[in-house]
């Protein structure tokens, strides 16, 4: 049986990093992907909405993205699910939050990892399919919804340009590689959440993306 699916991208936190929750509106099951320095957003539009959080998942460990996991996993009596590339990421974030003013503790929640081609299955007809994307961070991932016609991307693609690959475990090589087999293949029409920044389509930026070009 299949069910109807929303979604609703918000900014948060001190970059304004953007989190993705996804719901069903029939049985109220939500995933929230990257939940930002600054859960009490999507907190507060779960609670709103009275969903119920059945995954919490990550792109990437950068601390605008993941300093707020462990208070949400906690909250939700969740374990986050984040590519094992990225743990020792996730592990040092209290050693990158000072640099952007970003106040975070050690994570006290083991992560589970996710790794290219994992489907994710929430309940009949709502599940996310893992495409592992490097270049930004080793352990980068996209999430798929093919029913949505949607893929969250974090810091790997953005409207007319793409990650830095200047910090740590950075590669561009492994980017454009990323960016051209893993997003590039995905139908034109898909709607592109970046991590920061407007939306954008697979079929724009395979267009126009001035920085990795479609072969």
């Amino acid at each position: 049986m299949s069910t109807e699916l929303r979604w609703e991208s918000i900014p948060s936190g001190m970059l304004r990093c953007v989190g993705t929750v996804i719901w069903s509106p029939s049985t109220k099951s939500a995933v929230l992907i990257d939940p930002t320095d600054d859960p009490s957003t999507f907190v507060r539009f779960l609670d709103e909405q009275k969903l119920s959080l059945k995954a919490l998942l990550l792109t990437h460990a950068h601390v605008d993205h993941a300093t707020g996991t462990c208070e949400v996993a906690k909250r939700f009596g969740l374990v986050p699910r984040l590519n094992r590339d990225d743990w020792p990421l996730f592990s040092e974030l209290p050693k990158w939050a000072p640099s952007l003013g970003i106040k975070a503790q050690t994570p006290d929640i083991a992560p589970e990892s996710v790794e290219d081609g994992d489907t994710i299955e929430i309940e009949d007809g709502f599940s996310l399919r893992v495409l592992h994307t490097p270049g930004h961070t080793p352990g980068q991932v996209a999430y798929y919804s093919e029913t949505l016609g949607l893929v969250v991307v974090g810091d790997t693609l953005f409207f007319g340009s793409v990650g830095r690959t200047d910090l740590p475990g950075g590669s561009m090589e492994q980017l454009s590689r990323s960016i051209r087999q893993k997003l590039y293949g995905l139908p034109d029409a898909t709607v592109v959440v970046p991590g920061h920044g407007p939306r954008t389509t697979i079929g724009h930026e395979k267009r126009n993306n001035p920085y990795v070009k479609a072969l």
